[in-house]
């Protein structure tokens, strides 16, 4: 992949998830309840999505976690 990233929203379209099935997606992998809303929040701001939650997206999305841009 190189030094291109791709965004949280792009990453999640290519993975050809909605939000909500990332929110499930991600409420499985964590083990915790993630919220649509949850998701929206990080793909509008990516730079205040927590290390666990970027790990999480990048298993869930099937991207290594630095092909992705968490920078504003």
């Amino acid at each position: 992949m190189g030094d291109m990233k791709i965004s949280l929203k792009s990453a999640r379209v290519n993975a050809g998830m909605t939000q909500k099935e990332a929110a499930q997606a991600l409420s499985e992998y964590l083990g915790m309840t993630v919220s649509r809303q949850k998701v929206m929040k990080y793909e509008s701001n990516p730079s205040k999505t927590p290390i666990a939650f970027g790990e999480a997206f990048s298993k869930i999305y099937k991207i290594p976690l630095e092909g992705i841009n968490f920078l504003p």
